[in-house]
Order: C-alpha cells, then structure tokens, then sequence
C-alpha cells in the first residue's frame, strides 16, 4: 500500500527500555528507525526483571521514546529460586515464551502489517524458531549479532565447535540478512552461510546526553570513571587497577569509580587485586545504575576508562561504551584492540593504549591529566565525530535504507 509506515519488529532477550549496553545499542537503533518514519515493535518472550521490595512493577508492555513493547511471557521472573531453577530445567519457560511471542507476533501482523523482523539472539534454538515463525508469516528476517558466538563469547576460546557450526550454517538458511557489529563478525557468519549485510558498529543514541547535568562538587572529586558489567572475560578491568595504582602515587587525590554489578566472583578478584595494591581508599564500587543516570554520571567524569585484552572476543565486538564515552566529551581511554582503530583516532578523538600492558595505559593516564586541556579539546572533536557521523538518527536512517532495498 503507497505511503504505508515501514514495519519493523524487534525480538530481543534484554531487558527494555532500561538495560545495559545491548538494551542501549536496541533502543538506539529502534529510535533511530522511528524517527526516520518507520514503525518499530519490540517483542520479548522471556521474563528479565526481578521483582524488588518496596518498587512498583513496570507494565508489561507500553510505549517508550515512540517504540512500542510486549513482554509477552511477562516481565518478571518469579519470586521463588526454585520455581526459576524448575521452569528453566524442564524448558517451560522457553517453550511459553515462544508460543507466547509466535502469537502476539502473529496478532500485530494481522493489524499492521510487518516488513521485517530483527532477531536480536545468537542461541541456536531461539533463532531457528523465530526465522521459521517469519518464513511461515512470509516476513523477511535479519539476524542481528554483536559478539562471536559461546564458547569465544563466555570462556575465550578460540574457535566454537564444529558440530555448533553445523547448527548455525543450516539454521541460518532461514534468515534473509544480517546485520553485524564489526567486519570481523560480517567474515565469520557469512563462513557459515553468506548474506547481504550491513555493519553496524558505533551507534550512540545522542540525545541522551545532550541533557546531562554538571555538576561541581562531582567534578571537584576528579574521579577516573569505568561504566560496564565487570566481566573479565570481557572488560580487563584490572588493568585499569593496575595502571591507576601507578597513576595514584603521584596525583593521590585522584579516585577509580567503578560502575557495575557488584555480586560477582570478579568483583571478589578486583578487591583481592585492589587489597594487595595497597589502594583500598582510592577505589569504588558503586554499583549498577540506571541507564538514566548513566549520561550525568558520565559526563561529570575527570576521565573515562575502559580496557580489553586482545582476544578472539575483543576480534569481532565493538565497544559500546565507545561511542557513549565520546558523546560525553570527556577525555577517555581505550585499548587498541579488535576494530577501534578503524572508526577512531588516537590523538584525535579518543586516546588508546596498548591491550594488556598496565605500564603503557599508566603512560596514556599521565599524559592525559598532564595534558587536560589538550585532552578536552581532543574528546570534544570525539564527541562532534560521533554527533556527525554515528549518531541514532543517521545509523536508523542507513538501517531503513538497507532493509527497504532488500525487500
């Protein structure tokens, strides 16, 4: 029908609109889809939330920043451990949100019709469902991906099993396109079974931080800031502790805030490692916070960090936080590692230090604090690169153009 609004549906396992960085990268691509005029559904089939005393529960479904969204199995998982535990060994949480999500996918089919559906999981059994679900429905899918697959993913491994591979090359027949987080990852599922792909690597929804408030008596601290979810495997967050244990013996008012879940074997490992450095006083874990506050806390920040090991995991990813760092304006840290370089500069948007190596990421520390208004300058050129280059309404915009040219 001429003039009909674009359809796109989003199944995604992360919890919406509030999460951590995937839930970001979501919602920054759904609004940017929105706002160049297309319609966006966002279908969860499993519950995300725990339900917490003394907080009123979100809805299961709603309208968020002009995207519509349905946990369709519920938002929440149940109260009692062992009633989880029981509906995620017998499957019957699996199988209840996949009839579930079939069924309101369906349903929203026959009101609006639906162009494509984004699948936003790489597990096998989950993929295979929704891609027949849309051969059946006669709606093309794309396979949205921005990490290897487990065991890369979970255990750092080099490669993942053959028999796994077979499973993902004769499931991956059913998808349509693909949309990828690095080139790297474009060359390994395209191996499997090749399909038009568009990359997608830094995409920061901007106006999240357009409004983030400063604040004096934060910026007086001069604290160094890392964002993310603490995992080792992923994010070498004792690198960062060690490089600022050197850092601190020379400018010991300064302060390492470290943001993320704080119930974890690695947080256990960090304070061993931060107890045995001897700077118990100079670090802080302050917990996971809401991506709301997450741009001010930002913002406020002396200096961002963040830093991977160069690993087959680190190969095909693309930091998220990257591109959420930059908006800020804030002088930040990286490692050189897997595609970084390729979309930003060191010296020119954002400073990189060699992976692995404390004394060369000490070294990028010193030069930045030395050199602080240099360094502002240099984020505040990151921050118009990724305004004019990465922003939510230019990927949206190159997303929408992509998928219509395939249909």
């Amino acid at each position: 029908m001429p003039g009909r609004c674009f359809h796109i549906a989003v199944i995604s396992v992360y919890p919406f609109p509030y999460g951590m960085a995937t839930t970001n990268r979501i919602l920054a691509y759904s609004k940017g889809l929105v706002e160049n005029g297309a319609r966006v559904s966002i279908f969860n089939p499993f519950p995300t939330d725990n339900h917490i005393e003394g907080v009123q529960d979100e809805k299961n479904e709603g309208v968020y920043e002009g995207i519509s969204y349905i946990y369709t199995s519920g938002r929440y998982l149940p109260r009692s451990k062992w009633i989880r535990a029981c509906l995620r060994v017998t499957g019957i949480k699996r199988v209840v949100g996949y009839i579930t999500s079939v069924l309101k996918i369906a349903e929203k089919d026959s009101e609006n019709s639906i162009d494509w559906i984004i699948i936003s999981t790489d597990e096998i059994r989950s993929l295979l469902v929704f891609s027949i679900m849309a051969k059946i429905l006669r709606i093309r899918s794309v396979f949205i991906f921005d990490e290897y697959p487990i065991p890369i993913r979970h255990k750092l491994k080099e490669t993942v099993p053959k028999w796994k591979e077979i499973f993902y090359s004769w499931v991956l027949r059913h998808i349509d396109a693909y949309i990828s987080i690095s080139e790297n990852l474009k060359a390994y599922y395209c191996s499997l079974s090749i399909k038009p792909t568009h990359v997608l690597s830094v995409i920061v929804d901007t106006s999240r931080f357009k409004n983030a408030k400063r604040n004096e008596i934060l910026q007086k601290q001069k604290y160094l800031c890392y964002m993310g979810n603490l995992e080792l495997s992923k994010d070498d967050v004792d690198n960062i502790i060690r490089a600022f244990a050197i850092v601190v013996q020379k400018y010991p008012d300064f302060r390492l805030w470290l943001f993320g879940p704080v119930h974890s074997e690695n947080v256990f490992k960090l304070k061993n490692l931060i107890k045995k450095l001897n700077i118990e006083e100079k670090v802080e874990f302050k917990g996971q916070v809401s991506s709301l506050e997450v741009p001010s806390i930002l913002a406020n920040a002396h200096i961002l960090v963040s830093s991977q090991p160069d690993t087959k995991r680190a190969s095909g990813g693309f930091p998220t936080k990257l591109g959420e760092y930059l908006s800020t304006g804030v002088p930040s840290l990286f490692t050189d590692v897997g595609e970084n370089s390729r979309y930003v500069k060191d010296g020119e948007h954002v400073f990189l230090a060699r992976p692995e190596n404390s004394k060369d990421y000490a070294c990028k520390l010193f030069f930045i604090i030395e050199n602080y208004e240099s360094a502002v300058k240099i984020a505040r050129q990151g921050k118009t690169f990724i305004q004019n280059n990465y922003s939510h309404l230019i990927k949206g915009k190159e997303i929408l153009s992509f998928l219509k040219a395939l249909k």
